[in-house]
C-alpha cells in the first residue's frame, strides 16, 4: 500500500455529488491498490436524503489523521472552502465542475488538476471506472448515490451544463443497479420533504458565501426544490439571509414547473440581476422562463465581468 490518500470535499457542506463522488473515487483507488478513505467534516445538505444515508457505501466517520496524509479535493477549487482537514502543500489531485481556478491549480498540480465542463463530478468517476473495466465493482448503492448526485447537480438532465458525457453515465448507471426511471421523481420528492422539516437549516446549508466576481452578491443561496410555489413568499428566506448580510439572492428551483425564481431584497443587487437576465423583478421576485443552477449564474455572470 502506498501512503494514506483522503478523498474529501468542502468545509461548509457538501451535496450528493460530493458526497457520492468522495466514496466512490476512494473505492475506486483501493480498487487500484491505494491507501484512500473517503472523509468530510462538512455537513450534508438536503441533497443527501434519507434513504442514501441508508445505504451501506458511507463516508468514513471514525478514521484519526496522523498529519502525513495527502488529499484529493473533490467538487471544489477554491482553496478558502475546502474541508478544515485539507493542507493545501499536500493536495495532489483537483476534480472540479467549478470555475474560476483553472490556471491556479493547472499550474500547481500540472495534469493532477481536473477541472471540467461537466454537469456532476460523479460523471467523471463513473468515466474512470469506464476507463479501467471496472464497472462490475460498483454496487447498487453505490450506484444509486453515483445516480441521484447527477440527477441532483444536473437537474433531471435538464440544466444547460448538462453534457452528453452526464447523460450517458446516467443512463448506464441505470443499467447497472437495474432501476427504473420513477428513481427521479421519487429522489427529488424526497429531497423536499427534508428540506421542509427545517427550512432554516436548509437554506444555510445550501449557500454559498463568497461568489466570485463582482456582478453577484457575496451570499447566493439556492434550494432545489420539487414545487417551489408555496415557499416563494415565505418570509424565512429573507431572515436566514439577512444573518449573513443584506447584500443576498436566492435561487429557488422548481423542477415541476421548469423555471427558476430569483430572491432579493437589495436594490443594487436587483439591478445587477435584472441586467444579468433581461428580465424584470416583480416586487422582491424574479421569474426566469428556464431552470438556471447556481454555477451556471455564477459562470454567466463571470463571463459577462470579463
Amino acid at each position: 500500500m502506498d501512503e494514506k490518500i483522503i478523498v474529501t470535499s468542502g468545509n461548509r457542506y457538501i451535496d450528493i455529488d460530493a458526497y457520492a463522488s468522495c466514496i466512490a473515487y476512494a473505492n475506486f483507488l483501493r480498487l487500484k491498490g491505494k491507501d484512500a478513505v473517503a472523509i468530510s467534516t462538512a455537513n450534508l445538505n438536503e441533497s443527501v436524503t434519507n434513504s442514501l444515508l441508508d445505504l451501506s457505501e458511507k463516508l468514513e466517520t471514525n478514521y484519526k489523521l496522523t498529519g502525513e496524509e495527502k488529499f484529493i479535493v473533490l467538487d471544489v477549487s477554491n482553496k478558502d472552502f475546502f474541508d478544515d482537514i485539507v493542507k493545501e502543500d499536500k493536495i495532489i489531485e483537483i476534480l472540479d465542475h467549478h470555475y474560476g481556478y483553472e490556471e491556479y491549480w493547472k499550474e500547481k498540480l500540472k495534469e493532477n488538476s481536473h477541472i471540467e465542463s461537466l454537469g456532476s463530478i460523479a460523471t467523471f468517476i463513473y468515466e474512470l471506472y469506464e476507463k479501467e473495466n471496472m464497472l462490475d465493482k460498483i454496487s447498487i448503492g453505490m450506484a444509486k448515490l453515483l445516480l441521484a448526485a447527477i440527477l441532483d447537480n444536473t437537474l433531471n438532465l435538464k440544466a444547460k451544463i448538462t453534457t452528453k458525457r452526464d447523460c450517458y453515465a446516467y443512463s448506464q448507471l441505470l443499467k447497472l443497479s437495474n432501476i427504473d426511471n420513477k428513481f427521479a421523481e421519487i429522489y427529488f420528492k424526497e429531497c423536499q420533504e427534508k428540506i421542509f422539516e427545517d427550512i432554516a437549516e436548509s437554506i444555510k446549508n445550501d449557500t454559498k458565501i463568497g461568489v466570485e466576481g463582482e456582478i453577484l452578491p457575496d451570499v447566493f443561496g439556492q434550494l432545489l426544490l420539487w414545487n417551489a410555489k408555496d415557499i416563494l413568499e415565505n418570509k424565512i428566506i429573507s431572515s436566514v439571509l439577512n444573518e449573513f448580510e443584506d447584500r443576498w439572492m436566492m435561487n429557488l428551483i422548481s423542477l415541476e414547473e421548469g423555471i427558476s425564481y430569483i430572491i432579493s431584497e437589495n436594490e443594487s443587487v436587483k439591478k445587477n440581476l435584472e441586467e444579468l437576465f433581461e428580465s424584470k423583478f416583480d416586487g422582491n421576485i424574479m421569474k426566469l422562463n428556464q431552470i438556471w443552477l447556481r454555477k451556471e449564474i455564477i459562470k454567466k455572470a463571470l463571463e459577462k465581468n470579463k
